[in-house]
């Protein structure tokens, strides 16, 4: 968008006309005076002047011009007066304003104008379909044919009266039930009479709790709802629920008939990963003449301990005196070690347009759960021929680096080669040598290593390229990258039933950090080569600056909290992250590998309330523990804000997209923001991402071109494009690998919690150290510290007298002053924490904000909820574990439970006793 950060806002379904997610669309911009005007610009008066206007209306928002006409003067304050002079006189244009402010003091006290107005339209044309079409939803009548539901006489609960009741609807003339998603971004969608199961036509209340896969299949442009069919339905049987549970987010993912058709592929697919394997085979001799032979050299790969599919590994060595004083007489001064970072030559299996290849490039990346993963390629090429397993010699494409030992590239040779990987290390296995570098390993075979080279070679190389990439790093950072690392769970497995036992957070090293920056560096190299080469049609991947808009907001927001993030650009937001965290910035902040061990001491050395530690408690001296439980709050709370502000910046970043550079907007740049580079792509992941096989055709087309044997250059040829794919089919190629890119992180996000849920179902309820990361008027959202989950916290499940909700203050747009949530608590400590049922509009009073003498003279029953707080949370499950109980409950969903947050509140000695 030329505006800044700019985007339209579609505000119905009829203004989407028939897109669904993802989906690639046109719009039409509608007139300025449409544009809508943020809530956060308006004061009350205006809110209340408009909101029964709207309401008739069914207008969700302000417009333009009724902002202009009941605010007259609001828009000159806030954005100058000769751009506001602009706009309200040219309010029937859909044009952007193209003015700026009146002078440079404006410039600096308003605001830029699509940080107040956002353009809205509505959907011409869908140019790509790219959601599946597919979902889950619940079954159901149209409400006009349902019939009351009978209320059985007191004290009978199972009254079969409701019985005959319930078969009345199939006496009603209805022609479609309606199937209602569990994605409320999808509309309803009417399945014929015909099509629905016939138990759904004698009792429809029966499934009120079953889950079916569904698909829209006719949808004209005269309907405000589709038309769909049933596909499946989703089993009940609590014996099968995780692959339950694992079809219903891999529908979401695109793969509609679940897990066991994720992992097969259509026989044409399988005949031509053969046909091609064989090939392959055939012509190893002219391999042989035409490829870098590397397999002589310490190759070794380093990997997460379950990996199967390898795609890349390295090597180093020191360069000979010859080869160095040849780089010096080329201008390559200080040359002193090569580093190979060698990939699987996927490409050179996976031939363009052949099944195999359509097969990919419609799934697009493998899909990494909990559990399993779902593969792009199958296991004959992923597992076995393109996997760099040790021990075997292997087909590779490899960037190869001179640098210095200051970790200065000087020169990169791009090329296919052979390797022979002699060691497979986990990163744990890495970190070991990186942690005991002086340890003699001559003895230990804690790892299997190939002769003739030792573990105490691969000690030696592991300490080198880790030297090299944390100088990399440190001059990465130092030139303005940034970092946002938030907690990420790990599981441990029953091998038996697949459930969890026990759950930690995943925790970075640098082990981690030598892979990510070489392979880096090879992907960087790899984008300017494309770039020059391929000017028109170079493959890339860029990352869009954050939202200016989110981004100043969450900066005030951070402000009054005592938070200082400079926002001016990717490497000032790092520099502030690391300064709060009181970090090196060449380091870059990442959460302390003490995070669940500083929950737990937290946890276990305060009292919290419960009715069944109330005897308990009435034995522990809690004066004993006060300086420790502050010491404990002062390093959480430390620990906390960082990870809270870590959190609220990531939500304002965009995601990274790949693009064909031909085709990009002049306005756009291709760089990648938090990476802080001009070009980057993706070249190192082959075996799990179709876009770097893409990268890998195009590589082999610019060697081609360089190529001065003919036949080697025909050979380079033979795996890039036969036909050179335009710059239009390359960027919808690009559209697919971005949705599919974005399905599948969100499958695996499910999947996390959906393994929580069941180990909190598992364990049983637990109290968890949580942080407050938003307020709301009824509720507030926790970060659960242990884990990185963000839940919410319902008021309305507290065991609360009253409560009051104080709104932040904004002045300008800016918040001056944080919300926050007064709580008062109930007196009574053996009355049930968890008030299910309860309303608390009716049952909750308003209250005198700072009324802490209320009931005790030590506030224990007053709380204020506020923006990184540390709280105590229970973590639990409903009670509704079962579709009996589900029913009664009212929930449509099936066996698994729904996770329940509720806040804790801490007791004293004063308070504890009733």
């Amino acid at each position: 968008m030329k505006a800044g950060d700019a985007d339209v806002y579609i505000s119905t379904l009829a203004s989407r006309n028939r897109a669904l997610p993802n989906d690639i669309v046109a719009v039409m911009l509608e007139p300025k005076r449409n544009w809508r005007v943020f809530d956060s610009f308006i004061d009350e008066a205006t809110m209340r002047e408009i909101g029964d206007s709207n309401q008739k209306k069914k207008l969700r928002y302000v417009t333009l011009e009724q902002f202009l006409k009941i605010q007259p003067m609001g828009l000159e304050q806030l954005i100058g007066s000769c751009l506001a002079e602009e706009i309200a006189q040219d309010l029937d244009s859909p044009s952007d304003p193209i003015g700026s402010s009146s002078s440079e003091q404006d410039v600096q006290s308003h605001k830029a104008w699509w940080a107040i107005i956002q353009r809205t339209g509505h959907v011409v044309g869908i140019l790509q379909s790219l959601h599946s079409r597919a979902f889950i939803g619940n079954l159901q009548i149209p409400s006009n044919f349902q019939t009351p539901k009978k209320v059985s006489p007191k004290g009978d609960q199972n009254n079969n009266q409701s019985e005959a009741i319930r078969t009345d609807p199939v006496l009603s003339n209805w022609k479609n039930a309606v199937l209602i998603p569990t994605d409320t971004r999808l509309p309803r969608v009417f399945i014929p009479r015909e099509a629905c199961p016939e138990g759904f036509l004698k009792n429809p209340e029966t499934y009120k709790n079953v889950r079916f896969i569904g698909r829209i299949t006719e949808w004209f442009d005269s309907n405000m709802f589709p038309k769909g069919e049933l596909l499946r339905e989703l089993s009940c049987d609590s014996s099968t629920l995780i692959q339950d549970e694992t079809d219903r987010i891999l529908v979401g993912a695109g793969f509609i008939w679940g897990v066991e058709a994720a992992f097969q592929f259509p026989d044409i697919v399988t005949e031509s990963v053969r046909k091609s394997v064989d090939d392959v085979n055939a012509i190893r001799e002219k391999d042989f003449i035409f490829r870098k032979d590397f397999r002589k050299y310490c190759v070794f790969t380093i990997d997460p301990s379950t990996a199967r599919d390898l795609d890349d590994a390295l090597h180093i060595r020191q360069l000979e005196p010859s080869e160095i004083e040849k780089l010096e007489c080329s201008g390559y001064g200080n040359a002193f070690y090569e580093v190979g970072v060698h990939i699987a030559d996927v490409s050179y299996f996976v031939k363009p347009d052949s099944p195999v290849d359509k097969e990919a490039a419609s799934r697009a990346t493998s899909i990494y759960l909990v559990q399993l993963c779902v593969p792009m390629l199958p296991r004959l090429l992923c597992e076995e021929q393109c996997s760099l397993n040790p021990g075997e010699d292997k087909l590779a494409f490899s960037v190869v680096f001179t640098v210095t030992e200051d970790a200065k590239i000087l020169t990169t040779w791009f090329g296919r080669t052979f390797i022979r990987s002699c060691c497979k290390l986990s990163y744990e296995d890495a970190q070991e040598f990186i942690d005991h570098p002086d340890r003699d390993w001559s003895s230990n075979e804690f790892v299997k290593v190939d002769q003739p080279y030792t573990v105490m070679d691969i000690c030696k190389n592991v300490l080198k390229l880790n030297d090299l990439a944390t100088k990399m790093r440190k001059s990465r950072f130092h030139s303005g990258a940034l970092r946002l690392d938030q907690v990420k769970s790990t599981f441990s497995l029953n091998n038996e039933n697949g459930l969890p036992l026990g759950i930690a957070p995943y925790i970075s090293k640098q082990s981690n950090w030598l892979i990510e920056e070489w392979m880096l560096a090879a992907n960087k190299s790899i984008a300017e080569r494309l770039a020059k080469y391929l000017p028109d049609s170079a493959f890339l991947r860029r990352h869009p600056p954050p939202s200016v808009k989110q981004l100043t907001e969450v900066s005030s927001s951070l402000n009054v909290a005592g938070i200082n993030i400079n926002i001016d650009s990717a490497g000032s937001i790092q520099d502030s992250i690391c300064r709060e965290a009181g970090c090196d910035v060449e380091i870059g902040y990442h959460y302390s590998d003490a995070l669940v061990k500083l929950c737990d001491d937290f946890m276990s050395n305060v009292l919290i309330h419960d009715g069944d530690l109330i005897e308990e408690m009435q034995k522990v001296d809690l004066n004993s523990v006060v300086q420790k439980e502050k010491l404990l709050l002062k390093t959480l709370e430390h620990e906390a804000r960082l990870l809270v502000t870590v959190a609220l910046l990531t939500k304002t970043m965009n995601l990274a997209v790949y693009f064909c550079l031909g085709l990009l907007p002049s306005e756009l740049s291709p760089s990648h923001y938090a990476l802080n580079m001009q070009l980057y792509t993706h070249f190192t992941s082959p075996i799990r991402r179709y876009a770097d096989v893409i990268v890998h055709r195009q590589l082999s087309a610019t060697l081609a071109k360089e190529e001065s044997d003919p036949e080697k250059a025909d050979w380079y040829l033979s795996t890039a494009f036969p036909k050179e794919m335009t710059p239009v089919e390359l960027q919808q190629q690009a559209e697919v690998c971005n949705s599919k890119k974005l399905s599948a992180r969100l499958a695996g996000e499910e999947s996390a919690e959906l393994f929580f849920v069941l180990f909190v179902k598992e364990t049983g309820p637990f109290n968890e150290v949580c942080a407050v990361t938003s307020v709301l008027d009824r509720s507030f959202d926790v970060l659960i510290l242990s884990c990185g989950l963000t839940k919410r916290v319902y008021l309305q499940n507290l065991n609360l007298k009253s409560y009051e909700f104080v709104p932040p203050k904004t002045a300008m747009g800016k918040v001056v002053e944080s919300g926050k949530l007064c709580l008062l608590w109930n007196s009574d400590l053996l009355e049930n924490f968890n008030i299910k049922g309860s309303d608390s509009a009716d049952c909750i009073q308003n209250i005198t904000v700072g009324s802490k003498t209320t009931l005790s003279s030590c506030g224990c029953f007053y709380m204020e909820i506020k923006v990184f707080d540390v709280v105590r949370c229970r973590v639990s499950v409903d009670s509704c574990s079962s579709i009996d109980d589900a029913s009664q409950c009212g929930r449509q969903n099936t066996l698994l439970p729904k996770l329940l947050v509720t806040l804790l509140r801490s007791t004293c000695k004063e308070c504890h006793v009733v």
